[in-house]
């Protein structure tokens, strides 16, 4: 085992970023679903469960009691090693597909309230839905049998934050489909700000009416993808072949990531009105047709 590299403070900043990451998406989460006020699209709600469960591989350490002081804890068995290891090579693309899921079902509704295609953006939404479960079902498996096969090689990391599988095949699977998560995004933007560009006359207006399209959530996505794919070029060195933390910074931008997304998607006008219980709601709840558009 490596010397530790990391200080207990900065593994109680990470743990505390990770709790209070899995507290403010759930918190979220839940609060769309149960408000008669709040409407959103399952792709939103497949991405905040991503961001939610998020937190808990990445804390399993802290939780099982194997983290902190490598030289002072108990070496983690290697099943829970294992097993953590495949569920945090898995994270960072599935939640990025989910991201592709909320940017492509609005750049579909925009096409199809734009030029008159109706159902599409429900047959787009449909499609891009399944598409983070099976990318994570892939990796996770993908990365067990590998770690399973290199039992040797899977161990706690230098910081003692988590697992790492000391094999490359792992690593460079999930990047290649981080890469292919932001290239779809990319494209996916680029397609949806040139509509908006091209119907800007259209978008005007729809700032003193009710849109069917949610742009401002439309914003919202595109600004959390980049934010996390930086991140999760960043945070990409935690689960990288050498198992080892170079910089505390990087630690702390992966606990951080899951917070990112509450707050851009947590600071919704519809969602902070909800939690302000003592004021009065001022506008109708949703119709039946809002309810897809988000």
């Amino acid at each position: 085992m490596a010397p530790t590299t990391l200080n207990p403070t900065i593994i109680a900043g990470y743990n505390i970023l990770q709790c209070l990451g899995f507290l403010a998406t759930s918190c979220i989460t839940l609060t769309a679903y149960f408000s008669r006020r709040i409407q959103r699209s399952r792709n939103w709600y497949l991405a905040m469960a991503m961001w939610t469960w998020w937190n808990i591989p990445y804390s399993l350490l802290m939780l099982s009691g194997h983290q902190l002081d490598v030289k002072k804890v108990p070496v983690p068995p290697r099943a829970l090693c294992t097993i953590q290891a495949a569920f945090i090579y898995a994270s960072p693309s599935s939640a990025a597909f989910a991201n592709v899921g909320i940017i492509g079902h609005i750049s579909s509704l925009l096409f199809e309230t734009l030029y008159e295609k109706a159902g599409l953006s429900r047959k787009v939404s449909r499609s891009l839905f399944y598409l983070p479960l099976i990318c994570y079902a892939t990796i996770f498996f993908i990365s067990l049998s590998v770690g399973i096969d290199n039992l040797s090689k899977v161990d706690r990391s230098a910081s003692g934050a988590y697992c790492h599988i000391d094999v490359p095949v792992p690593f460079r699977v999930s990047a290649g489909a981080c890469l292919i998560a932001a290239g779809l995004n990319l494209l996916l933007e680029v397609f949806t700000f040139a509509l908006l560009w091209k119907h800007r006359a259209w978008v005007k207006r729809m700032r003193t009416s009710s849109s069917p399209v949610p742009i401002s959530l439309f914003i919202r996505a595109v600004c959390f993808s980049i934010g996390s794919i930086i991140g999760s070029i960043i945070s990409g060195r935690t689960i990288s072949s050498n198992g080892t933390f170079e910089n505390p910074v990087v630690v702390l931008i992966t606990a951080a990531i899951p917070l990112l997304a509450a707050v851009t998607f947590g600071t919704q006008r519809d969602i902070l009105r909800v939690w302000m219980f003592w004021k009065k709601p001022t506008y109708p709840p949703p119709s039946k047709e809002a309810a897809s558009s988000v």
